[in-house]
């Protein structure tokens, strides 16, 4: 599910932010849910941002991150 709980976020509308190949994604009923169920749980963590809200950063998981590298590797082996 990693690269499937970017695009799980995404289609229940959810803001997301990202750093990097790293996905934050506001802490709530659904994202808690997704979280419960993710492969790589384990590394999630939360944080707090300076307006007071609670994020997960999920890392690695920011798949239009993920998708520029591998449009980087394929044109690099043409």
């Amino acid at each position: 599910m990693s690269r499937d709980i970017y695009e799980a976020i995404k289609a229940a509308g959810i803001e997301t932010d990202h750093n990097e190949s790293d996905l934050y994604a506001p802490v709530n009923e659904f994202t808690e849910k997704l979280v419960a169920v993710y492969a790589h749980k384990s590394n999630v963590t939360r944080f707090k941002s300076l307006d007071g809200k609670m994020w997960f950063n999920i890392p690695f998981a920011y798949t239009p991150f993920w998708d520029k590298v591998d449009a980087r590797i394929r044109k690099a082996l043409k």
